[in-house]
């Protein structure tokens, strides 16, 4: 690590220790040879130095940006939803707020309609496969949870049900053993419905709800616009990770409530 960055850091380290801050979010290379006391999240996949020579007014605007995604991410990796953190960057140091208001999805908010043990668990997927794909290869798909009787309804199987008839320690989203077989059943076509308390119901299921008056943004394909509708009918939280891109977003009451960009990746 270059003398500067090595200060960077201690710098940051100093001003977390200043404002009991969560963590260290770093977007500066990582290195094994500096270890500093506040904990360390690494940014990868990322190379802010591109904009070294631009305005500061263009620096101070795509710091904002990433770290912005950043605190989303970290929000569910860490399963904070309030506190500060700091964030160094090749030529900035910020503290920002987890409360933010441009950070203002919870999972307990939504405490109400899911068990917010379970959705942390179904966010924790969503991430794992708009970062890593399925062996190699970009995977899009939907996770519904919810009133699973209601899903049920308005929703039809496409394609055999590979949970169908298996014991709930096996369908349990909470538990990470079993995420490896939802990688594997997130390459059929249709999405998975989940119960309120985290239980798989089924995958490969068809969206009935009707779709047609889904307001969302221009260029989002079908499976946005299903999980749009049925959360506008059914009492359920829908995560839909992007396979162009990567993105997750997050649906209630019919209306994406949170969008995550996974271009950068955290590692705690």
């Amino acid at each position: 690590m270059s003398e500067k960055n090595r200060l960077l850091l201690a710098a940051a380290d100093n001003l977390a220790k200043t404002v009991n801050a969560l963590a260290v979010i770093s977007f500066l290379p990582k290195e094994e040879d500096i270890v500093i006391d506040t904990p360390t999240v690494h940014v990868v996949d990322i190379q802010p130095e591109i904009l070294r020579d631009h305005s500061m007014v263009a620096l101070v605007d795509y710091c904002s940006n990433q770290i912005i995604d950043a605190v989303l991410q970290y929000k569910i990796l860490a399963n904070v939803d309030s506190g500060t953190v700091v964030a160094a960057f090749p030529y900035a140091i910020l503290i920002y707020d987890v409360e933010s208001q441009d950070n203002s999805f919870s999972v307990g908010d939504y405490a109400h309609i899911v068990d917010p043990e379970a959705l942390h668990s179904v966010l924790m997927l969503a991430l794992e496969l708009a970062h890593d794909g399925r062996e190699g290869r970009s995977v899009g798909t939907a996770f519904i949870v919810g009133d699973i009787d209601e899903l049920k309804r308005w929703s039809h199987q496409g394609v055999l049900n590979p949970y169908e008839g298996h014991p709930e320690e096996v369908r349990d989203v909470k538990i990470e053993e079993n995420w490896e077989s939802v990688k594997e059943f997130a390459q059929l076509d249709g999405v998975f419905i989940i119960d309120k308390n985290g239980i798989i119901a089924a995958s490969g299921r068809y969206l009935d709800a009707d779709s047609r008056d889904a307001n969302l943004q221009s260029g989002l394909g079908g499976r946005h616009l299903a999980t749009a509708a049925i959360t506008k009918v059914v009492h359920a939280v829908g995560i839909v990770v992007s396979e162009s891109g990567g993105v997750i977003r997050v649906f209630v009451g019919g209306k994406s409530v949170a969008q995550i960009r996974t271009d950068i990746k955290l590692v705690l």
